[in-house]
C-alpha cells in the first residue's frame, strides 16, 4: 500500500466520524496492524494528513482529529500538490504544453545555469471537471531527467516523489492578484479583465536544491485558501 492510498482511506474515515468518540487516531502499530503497511507508509500518510489540516500532534499523546477542517480550501503551505489537497475529488488536467528546452531567462528564478535544460509544462487544472486553474512549471532535468505527455497529465508530484524517489522539502510562495487576459480567461471560463490569483511556487527538495518554479492562475470564484498559524 502506497501512503498516499492510506491516506485518502484515513481522510474518509475522518470525514465520516468514525474517530469523533476518541478524538485521535490510533497509534502507529495499530494502523500497520490493521493496513498490513509499513512504518514509512503510516508516517507519511499521517504527515500528509497533517499538512492537509485533518490531524494535528500533541506530544506524548499521539496524532489528534482537527475539528472544523475547512473543506475545499487549498492549504497555502501546502507542497505536496493539487492532487493531495483535494482526495476526496476528482483532479484532473489538460495538457496545454510540454516541451524541453534551456532555462534561458528563467536560470536566476531556477538558480541554474542559463543553459541548463528543463522541461516547460503549462496545464488546465480541472477540479470535478470544471476549471480551477492553469498553472505554468518548470522542471530541472538534473532532477526530472524525463517526463511525457502521460505523466504531465496526471498528478507530477506523486511521480516525482513515488516513481523517481525524490524527497521534496519546502517551497517559497509569492501571492498577488492579476486580472485575466483573454488566453488565460478563455480557460477558465471568465471574462477579460476579471481577477485571479496568482500564486508563484520555487520549490526544493529536502537536500535544499530547487527543483521546480511554478505560477498558477485560479479561479477566484473557486479558490478559496487557508492557513494554519503556529501561535507558540
Amino acid at each position: 500500500m502506497k501512503y498516499r492510498e492510506l491516506a485518502k482511506i484515513l481522510k474518509v474515515e475522518i470525514d465520516k466520524g468514525k474517530y469523533r468518540d476518541t478524538g485521535k487516531l490510533p497509534t502507529e502499530p495499530e494502523l500497520m496492524e490493521q493496513f498490513g503497511a509499513t512504518r514509512y507508509c503510516v508516517r507519511n500518510a499521517i504527515s500528509l494528513l497533517a499538512e492537509l489540516g485533518d490531524v494535528y500532534p500533541v506530544q506524548g499523546s499521539g496524532m489528534f482529529v482537527r475539528e472544523n477542517r475547512r473543506e475545499g480550501c487549498l492549504n497555502i503551505n501546502g507542497t505536496r500538490g493539487m492532487t493531495s489537497e483535494f482526495p476526496g475529488h476528482s483532479v484532473s488536467s489538460k495538457l496545454i504544453k510540454l516541451e524541453q528546452r534551456e532555462a534561458g531567462e528563467d536560470s536566476a528564478r531556477l538558480k541554474c545555469a542559463a543553459d541548463a535544460k528543463v522541461y516547460s509544462v503549462s496545464r488546465l487544472r480541472l477540479l470535478d471537471d470544471e476549471p480551477f486553474a492553469i498553472e505554468y512549471a518548470l522542471y530541472l532535468k538534473e532532477f526530472v531527467p524525463y517526463l511525457s505527455e502521460e505523466i504531465a497529465s496526471g498528478s507530477i508530484y506523486a511521480y516525482i516523489r513515488e516513481d523517481l524517489g525524490l524527497s521534496t522539502g519546502f517551497a517559497d510562495k509569492l501571492i498577488y492578484a492579476r486580472e485575466l487576459d483573454h488566453g488565460r480567461a478563455d480557460l477558465l471560463g471568465l471574462s477579460v479583465g476579471d481577477p485571479a490569483l496568482v500564486v508563484e511556487d520555487d520549490a526544493y527538495l529536502a537536500s535544499g536544491r530547487m527543483f521546480n518554479a511554478g505560477t498558477v492562475y485560479y479561479h477566484y470564484k473557486k479558490a478559496t485558501f487557508f492557513n494554519f498559524a503556529d501561535l507558540k
